[in-house]
């Protein structure tokens, strides 16, 4: 009988560095249900090629930790109050997807798999600011100094979010919610 073992190593290199990482809005427009979306007219989808766009600028050979949370329901007014009233809350799917090879492509999109719950959609991803394209990490990459430009390592990678709701029998008004995005060096 033999056993296998084996060995792992996970550096944080973001936590040796004072690396920036900026989220910019591609567009001023939200995530929008377009309409007009009347009471009980069931299923509307925002697809992949509609989606809202972030853009994570950052060290391109620094991987990052994306963190991302919805409330399972739009709520009238987006008030909270409504979380738990059918007539002032629609079930809301949220999904999302990554492009991390140097454009902002939906055809390269990668999903993010994303828990969705009747009151909490949630989902995580780690990746590099630009693919190695199936090559493994490089050497680490040398502390910053004074003399350290980030802006000539600078690259963007690209989140894509999208997804459905579910219109029931609602009281007419604006619905809203809230994504949460987190984005760190890994």
């Amino acid at each position: 009988m033999s056993v296998n073992i084996a060995y792992s190593q996970d550096i944080e290199f973001g936590q040796y560095g004072t690396y920036t990482i900026e989220l910019d809005n591609i567009g001023l427009e939200d995530l929008v249900f377009d309409g007009p979306i009347n009471s009980n007219s069931g299923i509307h989808q925002v697809e992949l090629i509609d989606s809202k766009v972030l853009a994570i600028i950052g060290v391109k050979y620094l991987d990052v930790d994306v963190d991302i949370s919805a409330e399972g329901k739009l709520l009238l007014d987006g008030n909270t109050a409504y979380m738990n009233d059918n007539e002032r809350s629609i079930p809301f799917t949220l999904q999302a997807a990554y492009a991390n090879n140097g454009e902002n492509n939906i055809s390269s999109a990668k999903p993010i798999g994303i828990a969705n719950t009747p009151t909490l959609s949630s989902g995580s991803a780690r990746f590099p600011i630009l693919s190695r394209r199936q090559r493994p990490p490089g050497p680490p990459p040398t502390p910053p100094t004074g003399d350290f430009d980030q802006s000539l390592v600078n690259e963007t990678a690209y989140l894509y979010f999208y997804g459905q709701i579910d219109v029931g029998n609602v009281v007419a008004g604006q619905y809203r919610g809230t994504i949460t995005v987190t984005v760190e060096y890994r």
